[in-house]
């Protein structure tokens, strides 16, 4: 079998797999999300490994279901969920980046690139705003980026890495990007503004260090600041 062909089965097996994780409501995203996948991979093989750990949170999110009560909550998340999945089709990734699951009001992805995720979000972004423009009430959210090995069985992440990530939320605030120091360290140089684009965010105990991890927000200064950085050259 030709090794485009071992590609092509490898990622039938991982589509099979990535809807398993997909909620009943996003199937049609996500499938669309691994063509997606798919397209950009067919010369090569999704593999453990080094990635960016991505969790985006709803904030918010029990404070709207007691005003707005149950159905509408449900219905916010899953435009949520959806949005997410929309963005991966939206914005222009150049290499690995995939929706992992969806944990209640949150998701999870992996990413190989840092700029991937800052066009993803800004296209996440867009998708979110879209109901704020008719009126409805606005999606605060918040951004928490790690970096470790990732084993995965199928498309379900084994790995302390995602774990660590989940335990940085609560530091984070509605609307900050914030990567912790690993992380950080491997994506300043991938964007323009590194020097000046960042600030500590103080840090966090996670399982695994021996000391405090220290965090790094993204500024962003002004609406619409973060689809200038995407536009920049992040090369």
């Amino acid at each position: 079998m030709a090794m485009g062909e071992d590609a092509r089965f490898f990622l039938d097996e991982i589509r099979t797999e990535f809807l398993k994780y997909a909620p009943a409501y996003a199937q049609a995203e996500a499938a669309q999300a691994i063509e997606k996948i798919r397209e950009l991979q067919m010369q090569g093989l999704i593999r453990n490994g080094l990635f960016y750990i991505t969790l985006v949170d709803l904030v918010g999110s029990t404070k709207y279901a007691a005003e707005y009560g149950n159905q509408k909550s449900s219905d916010r998340i899953q435009y949520f969920v959806t949005s997410s999945l929309n963005a991966l089709i939206d914005a222009e990734v150049t290499n690995i980046a995939l929706f992992v699951k969806e944990i209640g009001d949150a998701v999870l992805f992996i990413f190989q690139h840092f700029p991937d995720i800052l066009r993803w979000r800004t296209a996440f972004a867009d998708r979110l705003d879209i109901l704020r423009k008719f009126g409805g009430v606005p999606f605060e959210i918040r951004t928490c980026v790690h970096l470790g090995e990732v084993f995965l069985d199928g498309v379900n992440p084994l790995s302390l890495a995602v774990s660590q990530c989940f335990k940085m939320e609560k530091k984070v605030t509605a609307g900050s990007i914030v990567l912790t120091e690993g992380a950080y360290q491997v994506a300043w140089p991938t964007i323009a503004r590194a020097y000046h684009g960042f600030r500590d965010f103080g840090d966090v105990e996670l399982d695994g260090f021996k000391s405090p991890v220290s965090l790094h927000e993204l500024i962003l200064g002004e609406p619409g600041e973060l689809k200038r950085i995407v536009q920049e050259d992040l090369e």
